[in-house]
């Protein structure tokens, strides 16, 4: 298996082990752990060190934010060894972690969160036509304020391009897409911010399938026109 190369910002990733973080994102991270190793362990090592900071809390512990930051910066450059064990005996809170899938196309947690398996583009119900080989799925969620769904695209198939007023996070779960700012493979996570424009691709033979986070709306960019869609 290839590990992922594209991931959450450390910022998801404290927010996660912290049990901060909107439960929407929470589910992607989570995700993107059963696929990615080093980010386990980078969680198991912020849940570790923000639990022993918050318990410090009384007095004057919001002065010592840069010295965590320290410690945190410290032990992940431990020896991976003795980081890889503290990932497998300490689990993510908030959803349970799977670990690495195996041959199936949608993990824990997101898999307990969908209405039937996806291992073939077709599963998982109905899908709404977005523009010609762009897809969205009939499943869609509302958490916190993030809309949730998933997006498939075909070889080589773009998606409208689109300005965002807000964060949008996509996160493989099979096939390949491209853009302006990377490619992107099974387990990658992509973060757009606003007001980035985006110009996505599928880049795989096969449909290309993402879980697909939107917080705010999307405005389409169609020629010099604009339309917003949330």
């Amino acid at each position: 298996m290839t590990f992922p190369h594209h991931h959450p910002d450390d910022q998801l990733l404290i927010g996660y082990a912290s049990g901060q973080e909107r439960v929407g994102k929470s589910l992607l991270v989570a995700t993107h752990l059963a696929y990615c190793p080093d980010c386990r362990r980078r969680v198991a090592a912020f849940e570790a060190l923000c639990g022993s900071w918050f318990e410090e809390l009384p007095g004057e512990a919001a002065a010592d934010l840069d010295g965590l930051l320290d410690r945190m910066d410290g032990l992940l450059v431990a020896p991976p060894a003795t980081a890889d064990k503290s990932a497998d005996a300490e689990a993510p809170r908030l959803f349970d972690v799977a670990g690495e899938p195996a041959g199936r196309l949608v993990p824990e947690p997101l898999r307990s969160w969908l209405p039937e398996a996806i291992d073939s583009p077709v599963d998982c119900g109905s899908w709404t036509e977005l523009s010609p080989g762009v897809w969205l799925s009939a499943w869609q969620r509302t958490l916190a304020g993030t809309n949730i769904c998933l997006l498939r695209m075909a070889h080589d198939a773009p998606v409208p391009a689109h300005r965002h007023t807000a964060d949008e996070l996509l996160l493989v779960l099979r096939g390949a897409f491209s853009d302006e700012y990377g490619h992107y493979e099974l387990g990658d996570v992509a973060h757009y911010v606003a007001p980035t424009d985006h110009h996505a691709r599928g880049a795989s033979k096969e449909d290309c399938i993402c879980l697909f986070l939107l917080d705010g709306d999307l405005i389409f960019l169609d020629g010099e026109e604009e339309r917003r869609a949330g």
